[in-house]
C-alpha cells in the first residue's frame, strides 16, 4: 500500500508483468505480487507504507505476521498497472497548460549539436536490445508510449531508424530545429516541468509531451522484453 501522492512512482515497477493496480480513500493498492519468496527488486524500491499478505477472505496479514490486522477494502477497481499508469505521451497543447498566448514555434537550425535521446519504434527496439552488447545497453534509459513509441536517452545511442533529438535547457527538441525564440528554452520549462526531473519532448511543430522520470527505466535485456510482453497482453 502506497500513499496516492505517490503515484507516480509507480512507473518505475509497471513494466513488471501481471501487477495490478487501484485507488481508494488517498491509498494506492498495488496486487498481483508473487504471495512466496522476495518480492522483485524495483517493488522493494518503492515507497510502501505497508506490505501485506492476502488470504481468500480479503484478510491482510503484515509482512512475515500470521495476524490479519485489517482487510482488503471494498470496492477496489483493479487496474493493470500500464493503464493505472499511463506514459504522458499524448500531446498536449501550451495553451491547455496556462502557457500564454504565444505559439510555440520551432525552425529549422544549422547548428549541429551531439544527439541527447532518440524516439524509435517498439518493433526497431526490441530487435536491437536482443542482440546488442550488454555494455551498449547499460548507458542507455527508456521509456514506452502507448502507442509503442520509445524514447531512447543516454550515449552513445543506437544506430537505429528513428527521430533523433537534442537537449536545450534541458528540454528535448528534434535534431536540426530550434525554438523560433530561443530565449524561451527557460521559461518554456519553468511553466512546463512539474518536477525538475520531468522530461519534456518537443516536435517540430511546436508541441509537446511530459514524461515523468520515474517512468524512464535503465535498460536491461530482460526489463526490454517484459515490456515487449506487457505490449502484447
Amino acid at each position: 500500500m502506497l500513499a496516492a501522492t505517490d503515484r507516480e512512482t509507480l512507473g518505475s515497477v509497471r513494466h513488471l508483468p501481471g501487477l495490478q493496480a487501484a485507488e481508494i480513500a488517498g491509498q494506492l493498492w498495488l496486487g498481483g505480487l508473487p504471495a512466496v519468496g522476495e518480492l522483485p527488486l524495483p517493488v522493494r524500491g518503492l515507497p510502501a507504507e505497508a506490505i501485506y499478505g492476502l488470504d481468500a477472505e480479503g484478510r491482510l496479514f503484515p509482512n512475515g505476521q500470521r495476524t490479519p490486522t485489517a482487510r482488503l477494502p471494498v470496492g477496489l477497481a483493479w487496474q493493470p498497472l500500464r493503464v493505472f499508469v499511463p506514459l504522458e505521451l499524448p500531446t498536449a497543447a501550451l495553451p491547455a497548460q496556462g502557457i500564454p498566448s504565444y505559439r510555440v514555434r520551432l525552425r529549422p537550425s544549422a547548428s549541429a549539436v551531439a544527439a541527447a535521446g532518440l524516439l524509435t519504434t517498439l518493433a526497431a527496439w526490441h530487435a536491437y536490445a536482443e542482440t546488442a552488447p550488454e555494455v551498449r545497453l547499460h548507458c542507455l534509459r527508456f521509456a514506452v508510449a502507448a502507442d509503442a513509441r520509445v524514447l531512447l536517452l543516454g550515449t552513445p545511442l543506437p544506430p537505429l531508424p528513428g527521430q533523433e533529438l537534442w537537449l536545450r535547457e534541458g528540454l528535448l527538441l528534434p535534431a536540426g530545429f530550434d525554438f523560433e525564440a530561443p530565449l524561451l528554452a527557460p521559461l518554456l520549462r519553468q511553466k512546463l516541468q512539474s518536477s525538475p526531473d520531468d522530461v519534456l519532448l518537443f516536435a517540430a511543430d511546436g508541441s509537446w509531451e511530459r514524461m515523468p522520470n520515474a517512468a524512464i527505466l535503465p535498460v536491461t535485456r530482460s526489463a526490454v522484453r517484459l515490456t515487449v510482453e506487457d505490449f502484447g497482453r
